[in-house]
């Protein structure tokens, strides 16, 4: 699997592809990696390509089956979605090429297998037509596509995908961005969204989110208006990491309170049972970690049976420190994909969980880190004195071992050191105090 889907392989693929185009090869690079035992891995390519002056960058995903049972459904799927078409990202779209032998594929984005409409999100013609409300003045729509920019800002194969339109027309200033996810998805969070912008009109200043603008249906795409400002880095010593702790408390307890429904529950047995199959996964590759985190799910689940479950409230489900956009000295949040009625310690414990460094780089580092989490579950207790929050130690110490898990997934340099301290961590979290609420 290493070697079918290796820079090497990947740059052999893509002269093929690019035989008898015109188009030259000058740059390939790994973008990113995903591992998720026992079935599956995905990895991205940046792929710059040249042409006399002209200059192109393509998105190449590979994706491997690591056994038999996964490669027969994946095949099956591609196969339906394309894999008898050309692979041709220049003139086309790059449909799966598929490699029966290593049990790989290789598409080229904005082909995606879960999301069959990404193509038509980022084709300028039509976008142009749905952002200005045009369908038939053919000639309008494509002075108008001329005009259009459409950037990818994020995309994580077989996920989601964020867009960003810029248009600067006598007749239209466009400035938004999209969000394109499998099936309905795109539909649910505007529902959400809707429903906490109208929840945060009652708390000014709490809980600042991005306007919901419209969801197109035949491209499962969700725009919103433009935030303004960078999202927050992991910068743990920044002035804006440290305010992302109020902000967090600040707009959790307008979620909290919002009574925005959900038609998900996080619940908190379904949580533990996927860390069953997360320890599984440890087992081939890091032995030391599988023995940690059983040992941890254990003690997690005698907590879980010593306590009575909490309230159960609307959940923002991503609540971390980079969901978070700062404009001199605001904080908008952003993402509610995983929006679902949770216990009230779900977000609380992830949030916490997040502040932590992967790889400090000095004990300064840490300080801030402990410092915001300290200064975020304050806020939020002075805000809503009678949360019940008996278990937040078990959802701390979730996300920690989730960390542990990204880790093991992304297989960075190091991540087996990475993994470990996550789970000596959330041991540690699943033994300690909230802090006072008057210290």
């Amino acid at each position: 699997m290493d070697e079918a889907t290796d820079k090497a392989a990947v740059t052999a693929f893509a002269e093929e592809i690019l035989t008898g185009t015109g188009w030259s090869l000058e740059r390939v690079r790994r973008r990113s990696s995903r591992f998720e035992p026992p079935d599956w891995y995905w990895t991205q390519f940046d792929i710059l390509i040249n042409k006399d002056e002209d200059e192109r960058r393509l998105r190449l995903v590979a994706k491997g089956a690591l056994n038999t049972a996964a490669w027969e459904r994946l095949s099956e799927r591609l196969t339906l979605q394309g894999g008898d078409r050309p692979c041709d990202p220049i003139n086309g779209l790059g449909y799966p090429r598929l490699f029966p032998e290593s049990q790989h594929a290789y598409w080229f984005y904005p082909f995606d297998p879960t999301m069959p409409n990404l193509p038509s999100a980022t084709d300028p013609v039509r976008m142009a037509g749905v952002l200005l409300g045009l369908q038939d003045e053919t000639a309008e729509i494509l002075r108008a596509s001329r005009r259009l920019s459409i950037d990818t800002v994020r995309y994580v194969p077989e996920v989601g995908a964020i867009l960003h339109y810029t248009m600067d027309t006598p007749a239209a200033k466009i400035n938004a961005f999209g969000k394109v996810q499998p099936g309905h998805r795109g539909l649910r969070t505007y529902r959400i969204v809707e429903g906490l912008w109208q929840a945060s009109k009652q708390y000014p200043g709490y809980l600042n989110l991005p306007r919901p603008l419209s969801y197109v249906e035949d491209f499962g795409l969700l725009l919103e208006e433009r935030v303004r400002g960078r999202p927050v880095g992991g910068n743990r010593l920044s002035s804006e990491f440290l305010l992302t702790g109020i902000a967090a408390a600040e707009s959790l307890a307008v979620i909290h309170e919002s009574g925005v429904q959900s038609d998900e529950r996080i619940l908190i047995e379904n949580e533990l049972a996927r860390l069953d199959r997360v320890a599984e996964q440890f087992t081939y590759v890091l032995p030391t970690g599988h023995f940690l985190l059983v040992d941890l799910i254990a003690h997690m689940r005698d907590h879980v049976r010593r306590t009575d479950e909490e309230d159960m409230l609307p959940t923002h489900g991503d609540m971390k420190y980079d969901q978070f956009m700062h404009h001199n000295g605001e904080m908008t949040l952003l993402d509610f994909d995983y929006f679902a009625i949770g216990e009230t310690s779900y977000d609380l414990g992830k949030y916490c969980a997040y502040t932590m460094p992967s790889a400090p780089k000095n004990w300064q580092e840490s300080v801030a880190a402990e410092e915001t989490r300290v200064q975020f579950l304050k806020r939020y207790m002075e805000l809503r004195p009678e949360a019940t929050l008996q278990r937040f130690p078990v959802y701390e110490a979730l996300q920690l071992a989730l960390r542990a898990m990204a880790s093991m997934w992304a297989q960075h340099a190091g991540w087996e050191r990475i993994a470990e301290t996550f789970l000596v961590m959330a041991f540690e979290r699943l033994k300690s105090r909230l802090p006072a609420k008057n210290s």
